[in-house]
């Protein structure tokens, strides 16, 4: 059987979602997301992105580029499907924001239907904040630099299975950058945009998704103050309600 942190591709429906973890994490970060929209009918892919289930080490070796590769890859993996939706954590909103920028109609994928953006890191808050605005405007010296514990509510939550306790110092200067294109990418986004943010998120701020959601060019946009949780949404106390409202955003869009 294979372990949570490990890549997954669920379900046979004819509508296929990408779901793309955050920085430092692991595909065990979305798979609840997955399983509840294979359970509603749908294919969904949780890929590994690169420098990610090995050591930091191979994370200080990989670029934003290599992130945003990797998740174009995986999303053409799914050509075929009827309809395509995204949905993304932390990092992993601001790739799927890369995404829904561009059309995709030369490449043989239908446009997409709806976008899940949990957390998207836009506004950072608390050392995350220290880690991009001080840290990555430092010379990006080969460092690994020690994390707090994963921003997660739960008391019986111990730790995102296959996630880094460390992370490179120059990640601090790549996550800002591929923030801020984020943010200027989204006024090319038409798909309808479902945003989640914890209300006791201590590593993004809240603002950042309000101020997303102004931004995104979405036909139709809709944001969710979560109150009982932090960051891993789909891991954290409200875990049934962050799959749920995926899946019912997912099957209006549809």
């Amino acid at each position: 059987m294979a372990g949570a942190a490990d890549p997954f591709f669920l379900g046979d429906g004819p509508d296929a979602c990408l779901l793309l973890h955050g920085l430092t994490g692991s595909p065990a970060e979305m798979r609840p997301v997955g399983e509840a929209l294979a359970a509603a009918g749908f294919r969904a892919l949780g890929p590994l992105l690169p420098g990610h289930g090995t050591t930091p080490d191979d994370l200080d070796a990989t670029t934003r580029e290599d992130m945003l590769e990797a998740a174009r890859s995986a999303l053409l993996s799914l050509q075929g499907s009827r309809r395509l939706f995204l949905c993304g954590l932390s990092m992993g909103a601001l790739l799927a924001v890369h995404l829904a920028a561009r059309s995709w109609a030369r490449e043989g994928l239908p446009d997409l239907s709806a976008l899940g953006l949990l957390a998207p890191a836009i506004e950072f808050s608390g050392m995350t904040w220290v880690f991009t605005n001080v840290v990555g405007r430092m010379p990006a010296f080969p460092l690994i630099l020690k994390k707090g514990p994963r921003d997660i509510e739960r008391p019986d939550e111990r730790g995102v299975e296959g996630a880094y306790s460390a992370v490179p110092m120059r990640w601090g200067a790549e996550l800002r950058q591929l923030s801020k294109e984020a943010l200027a990418l989204a006024k090319r986004v038409r798909a309808p945009a479902l945003i989640l943010q914890g209300a006791l998120d201590h590593t993004v701020a809240p603002a950042g998704s309000r101020r997303l959601a102004r931004a995104l060019g979405s036909t139709r946009v809709e944001v969710q103050i979560l109150p009982e949780s932090g960051h891993v949404l789909p891991l954290d106390r409200e875990s049934g309600e962050v799959c749920r409202s995926v899946v019912r955003f997912f099957q209006g869009a549809s």
